[in-house]
C-alpha cells in the first residue's frame, strides 16, 4: 500500500455535517473567519441555517472603531443576509447597541421569505423599537423572544399557529394586547414576560401551556383553559393598596391552577394573595403541587403568615419548600399569638421532604413559623437555615439553642445553618 505523499489535511477532510456542527457552535464573527481554514470551508458559513448576532460583535465593533461601529454593525448584517444561500431557520440579533432603525425593518422583511422558525430581537434600551408588520408574516415560528421593542400586532394579524415558546422582555405592550396574542397561538407551551408596564387584569387563555411566567405590575391575573401548566411563576413589582378585595385573592388565583406542580411567588405578590378573606384551608386541594418557593415573606404580617400557612396545608404532595424572608415591621405580636393559640398538631405535611428558609434572623414569628414545619414534618430530611447577614453573633448563638430544642416529627430530619 502506497502512503500519503504529504501529511493528511484533517480539516479538509472531515464530513459536511461535522463541519457544520461546528459553525454553529461558533460566534459568527469566528465562523465567517474559518474560510481562510481551507477550500472546503471556503464560504461554508454562508449555507448555515443559523445566524445570531451577538453582543460580542458589536462591543468588538465599537472598541475598534468607537461610534463608527454601529454602522459598521449594520452593513456586516446585510452582508450575512446577502450572502447567505439556502434555508434559514434561525435568526438572532441581540446587541444593546442597535439603534431604532429603518435597517432593521428592511431585514425582517427579507427574513420573511424564508421560513424562520425561530426568532430573536433585541436592541437598545433607550430606544424601543418598533416591530414591523412583516413579522407576523412568520407563519413557521416556534420561538419568539423580543425585548426592547413596541408591539402592536396587525389588524389582519391571525396567530402564530405552530409558536410553542414565547418571551417578552421589556416590550411596550396593554394587556390586551398580550391576551390576544398568548389566544391566537394555539400551541403555545412556554410564556414568560417581563415588564415595566402597569396593567390591569389580565387573562391567560393557552390550552396547552406548560410554563409561565410573569414579572410586572398588574391589578389581577387568572387563567382560563391552562389544563397542561405546570410551573408557574408570578413576581408582582408593586402592590396597589388602595384596590378593594372584597373576595379572596388566593381563593380565586389557586382556583385557576388545578395541575400546577411548582410555583414560585415572588416581590409582592404574596402580600396581594393575603388580601381579602384568607381561608385556615383552601375549598379544593393543592394536589399537584410539589414545589412551593415564597420570597420576601413578610412574617410580621399575620395575613401573609396566614396565606402561606393556607397554601402549604392545602398541598398533599408538597416536597419542597422555600421561605425568603422580608425584613419589614418589627411587630410580632399579632404573629406569635396566633402561633401560641391555635392547635396547629393536626396538620400532617407528609410528604415534605426539603425545606429552605433565607434571611433568617432572631426573630420569634419565623422561628415560630419554623417550629410548626419542624412538628408537622414526618417525611422530613434536610432544613436549611440561611442567616441574614446583619445578625450578631448573641443572636446567633440564641437562634441556635431555640432551633435544636423545637420538636421534630422526623427523626431523620437534619437542621443545616448557613451564614
Amino acid at each position: 500500500m502506497k502512503k500519503p505523499c504529504g501529511p493528511l489535511d484533517m480539516i479538509s477532510d472531515l464530513p459536511n455535517n461535522i463541519i457544520e456542527n461546528i459553525l454553529i457552535r461558533l460566534p459568527i464573527s469566528d465562523a465567517v473567519g474559518t474560510s481562510v481554514l481551507s477550500r472546503k470551508w471556503r464560504y461554508k458559513w454562508v449555507t448555515l441555517p443559523h445566524l445570531v448576532i451577538d453582543n460580542s460583535l458589536g462591543k468588538k465593533l465599537l472598541e475598534r472603531q468607537g461610534q463608527l461601529g454601529k454602522c459598521e454593525l449594520v452593513k456586516v448584517v446585510y452582508r450575512l443576509l446577502l450572502l447567505h444561500k439556502g434555508p434559514l431557520v434561525k435568526f438572532s440579533i441581540e446587541v444593546d447597541e442597535l439603534d431604532n432603525c429603518a435597517d432593521i425593518d428592511n431585514w425582517i422583511n427579507f427574513l420573511s421569505n424564508h421560513e424562520i422558525q425561530e426568532f430573536t430581537l433585541s436592541g437598545a434600551k433607550t430606544d424601543p423599537f418598533k416591530l414591523p408588520s412583516h413579522l407576523f408574516t412568520f407563519q413557521h415560528l416556534r420561538h419568539l423572544k423580543l425585548r426592547h421593542c413596541v408591539l402592536r400586532p396587525s389588524n389582519g394579524f391571525k396567530g402564530f399557529n405552530k409558536l410553542i415558546s414565547l418571551k417578552l422582555e421589556e416590550v411596550i405592550m396593554d394587556a390586551k394586547t398580550i391576551e390576544w396574542l398568548v389566544s391566537s397561538c394555539p400551541l403555545l407551551e412556554q410564556l414568560i414576560v417581563i415588564s415595566y408596564t402597569v396593567y390591569g387584569s389580565i387573562e391567560i387563555r393557552a390550552p396547552n401551556l406548560i410554563v409561565f411566567s410573569l414579572t410586572g405590575e398588574f391589578a389581577s391575573i387568572v387563567f382560563k383553559n391552562t389544563l397542561f401548566l405546570e410551573e408557574v411563576t408570578v413576581s408582582l413589582r408593586h402592590l396597589n393598596k388602595y384596590l378593594k378585595h372584597t373576595s379572596s385573592n388566593l381563593v380565586k388565583f389557586i382556583h385557576s391552577l388545578p395541575t400546577v406542580k411548582k410555583l414560585y411567588l415572588e416581590g409582592y405578590f404574596l402580600e396581594y394573595l393575603s388580601l381579602g378573606t384568607v381561608p385556615k384551608k383552601l375549598p379544593i386541594h393543592f394536589k399537584n403541587l410539589k414545589v412551593l418557593h415564597i420570597d420576601e415573606m413578610d412574617f410580621s404580617n399575620l395575613d401573609e403568615v396566614l396565606c402561606a400557612l393556607c397554601l402549604i396545608t392545602s398541598s398533599p404532595k408538597l416536597e419542597e419548600l422555600t421561605i425568603v424572608a422580608y425584613a419589614g415591621d418589627i411587630a410580632k405580636d399579632a404573629v406569635v399569638e396566633y402561633f401560641e393559640t391555635q392547635n396547629l398538631s393536626h396538620y400532617s405535611l407528609k410528604s415534605l421532604r426539603l425545606v429552605t428558609f433565607e434571611q433568617i434572623s432572631n426573630f420569634e414569628p419565623e422561628l415560630e413559623f419554623i417550629k410548626f414545619i419542624l412538628a408537622n414534618s414526618p417525611q422530613l430530611q434536610e432544613m436549611k437555615v440561611i442567616q441574614t447577614g446583619v445578625i450578631v453573633d448573641e443572636d446567633e448563638c440564641s437562634m441556635w439553642r431555640k432551633l435544636l430544642r423545637f420538636r421534630r416529627a422526623s427523626p431523620r430530619a437534619e437542621i443545616v445553618m448557613v451564614e
